[in-house]
């Protein structure tokens, strides 16, 4: 009986001696695994920052590019409108300018300088259809004014049109040039635009 009571007191003894180091052992390994999983926390809310912080400014990034892409845009859509405005408001100043020249081109016949304005619109036509022979066609209105150039070797031909200045028109008929008021009004209206438009763009 003695020998199973004292067994039976190493046993206790023991139990609370492995006991006491099963709770030790537990605690330091708690400890330990809670150390580990708050570094493994950190580590992931770390790298979830870092990857967070990449994306913002990926994000960022593209935003910029996108506005300066878009603020380019409008500027581009601004000059352009800018330069339009402008055409138009110059082409309306020239639409004047020639409506006011038409006006006055009324009037230019009866003018001391329609007789030199007539034969140097007839040289002239001469020179681009390069035939001194050529056919002039003038207006019956400047009949009295064409009657003074009998010293030129050209074909005078009497038309119906109304309108101031000639058509020459090589003897051939290959070649023709339009030198009437209304022709050479045109070509320098078509000159003027095509300047505007290079000054514009």
């Amino acid at each position: 009986m003695r020998n199973k009571k004292d067994v039976s007191k190493i046993n206790g003894e023991n139990a609370g001696e492995i006991c006491s180091r099963i709770r030790e052992e537990s605690s330091e390994e708690a400890e330990f695994l809670s150390g580990k999983a708050h570094k493994e926390r950190e580590r992931i809310l770390s790298e979830a920052s870092k990857e967070a912080q990449g994306r913002a400014r990926a994000i960022l990034s593209a935003a910029e590019k996108e506005t300066a892409l878009m603020r380019e845009r409008i500027f581009s859509t601004v000059t352009m409108e800018k330069r339009r405005v402008d055409l138009q408001a110059r082409s309306l100043f020239i639409a004047d300018v020639v409506a006011a020249v038409k006006r006055e081109a009324e009037n230019f016949r009866g003018s001391p300088d329609y007789v030199k304005f007539l034969k140097e619109a007839i040289l002239e036509g001469i020179r681009i259809v390069d035939d001194k022979k050529a056919q002039v066609f003038y207006s019956h209105l400047d009949e009295g004014v064409i009657s003074q150039f009998n010293d030129l070797p050209v074909e005078f031909k009497k038309s119906d049109s109304g309108e101031i200045g000639v058509i020459v028109q090589s003897q051939d008929g290959r070649l023709l040039f339009d030198n009437r008021f209304s022709a050479r009004l045109k070509r320098a209206y078509d000159e003027i635009y095509m300047k505007l438009l290079k000054e514009a763009f």
